[in-house]
């Protein structure tokens, strides 16, 4: 018997995206990212823009039959930058280390980047567990948050 939670990956359905809302509105969560939580709106029109780019990989991760959360992987300039959120509710549980274990199965671009707020050592610890490692710090351009860079080569 494995001690791997049951952790799958598949394409983003139309009824995910309030799930992922809900995720990303708890606002202890939204305080964890340091990531602002968005209106109904704009979260449902960003969420159509990341699924229409062919170039985009995005997948709603299901443990046990339930959404517990989405994973991302999107060009950012001349890089490729990689995000995940995890249900508070699922915190703890080892979803996001398989989620990104998964996914570095099938997109296999590297470097692959992530940023990590400062405050947030649960995600830089399960990207350290996948293999990123810590490269610098800065201070995002969008929104002032201090944050680790980790990147796998």
């Amino acid at each position: 018997m494995s001690d791997l939670p049951d952790v799958r990956l598949r394409i983003v359905e139309d009824a995910d995206v309030s799930v992922f809302y809900e995720h990303q509105a708890d606002p202890v969560a939204a305080a964890m990212a340091e990531f602002p939580t968005r209106d109904l709106a704009t979260f449902v029109a960003r969420w159509t823009t990341i699924r229409a780019d062919a170039s985009n990989f995005a997948r709603a991760i299901v443990a046990d039959g339930t959404v517990v959360g989405h994973i991302v992987c999107w060009i950012e300039g001349d890089t490729r930058e990689v995000g995940y959120w995890i249900g508070r509710a699922f915190w703890g549980r080892g979803y996001a280390t398989r989620a990104l274990a998964l996914l570095l199965e099938e997109v296999s671009d590297r470097p692959l980047v992530a940023h990590v707020a400062l405050d947030n050592i649960g995600s830089r610890r399960v990207l350290e567990h996948c293999g990123f490692a810590v490269v610098g710090e800065a201070v995002s351009e969008k929104d002032g948050v201090r944050e680790f860079i980790l990147r796998l080569d």
